[in-house]
This record gives C-alpha cells, structure tokens and sequence, in this order.
C-alpha cells in the first residue's frame, strides 16, 4: 500500500514493507536533502559556545544507505574542534528552548556505550542527528529522512563517494 501526501513544499510517500511496518518516503530529491540536511548541522554545531569552539571541520561528502525499496537517507557530518566537551545538558536545553526548528525535533540526552554524553535530535520529517566527542572535536552525524533515490536524478553510489 502506498500513501502520498505533501508537507511544507514537501511530497511524502508511505509504502508499507508487508509485515505492517510503515515508513515515510520523502519526495525530494537528493540535492535538496542534502541541503536540509547540512543546514541543520550547522544550525545545531552554532549553539555550541563559541568560547569552547577552535575551528570547524565540515564534510562535504557523505553516504547514502539503503532504507526502503527504492529509497535511501543521506549521512553527512559536521565536526567542531573544542577546548573540551560542551555541557551536554545546557546544549539540549538550549536547544529545546532556542532553536527555530525546536518543534519539528525530539531532543533526547543520552550516553555512549561507554558513558559519555549524546544527544539524539529525531524528526520523523528531517531526519536523526547525533551530537557527540569524537576524540577533541564535537561531531554532529545526521541522517536525513528515508527519501525516493533515483540513481540517474540523484547520482550513483561511486560518484557520490567520489565527490
């Protein structure tokens, strides 16, 4: 069964996978995802104080990953080199309590398998992001919302990952 509907400028599909699991299915191509996506890396690296912050690593490649048939999400970073790790807490409230796009996002703090600090920020419509140390730099992961990937509109895998 399949469910077409348009959010924000946005055409979503939801296609069941036959044992009842329903995922959506975003519309938009890949450049746009791309764009969304790295947008809110940014957004969300800006709320780390600016006093602990010595330079910026961004990544403009990244990885599709299958999600659905016929669809893919995107995986990018943005990497913040720090003095040391931002108050974790402070930074979900801060972003609960800020940000723009507070409302379109679940913002969860968690730990690492080894205890450290995360946070989970989940959007059924923009996708998952995962702010954590990584070494001296504080990571920003997203993973864009499952999107209808077209190989011929959107780019092959090798030519992706040559970019």
């Amino acid at each position: 069964m399949v469910l077409t509907a348009s959010l924000g400028g946005c055409s979503w599909r939801q296609a069941s996978n036959g044992a009842g699991a329903r995922t959506q299915i975003s519309q938009q191509t890949l450049a746009e995802i791309r764009v969304v996506v790295k947008e809110i890396e940014r957004e969300v690296a800006a709320f780390v104080p600016p006093d602990l912050v010595t330079g910026e690593v961004e990544s403009t490649s990244g990885s599709l990953t299958g999600c659905s048939p016929g669809a893919a999400s995107w995986g990018s970073h943005t990497a913040l080199p720090v003095s040391r790790p931002p108050a974790f807490r402070e930074l979900a409230d801060d972003l609960r309590e800020h940000w723009a796009r507070a409302g379109d996002f679940d913002v969860e703090l968690t730990e690492g398998s080894t205890g450290e600090p995360r946070l989970i920020l989940r959007s059924p419509v923009l996708g998952n992001y995962y702010v954590e140390m990584i070494e001296e730099f504080l990571q920003v992961a997203s993973f864009s919302t499952c999107f209808a990937y077209d190989a011929e509109r959107d780019g092959y895998d090798w030519e992706i990952g040559a970019e």
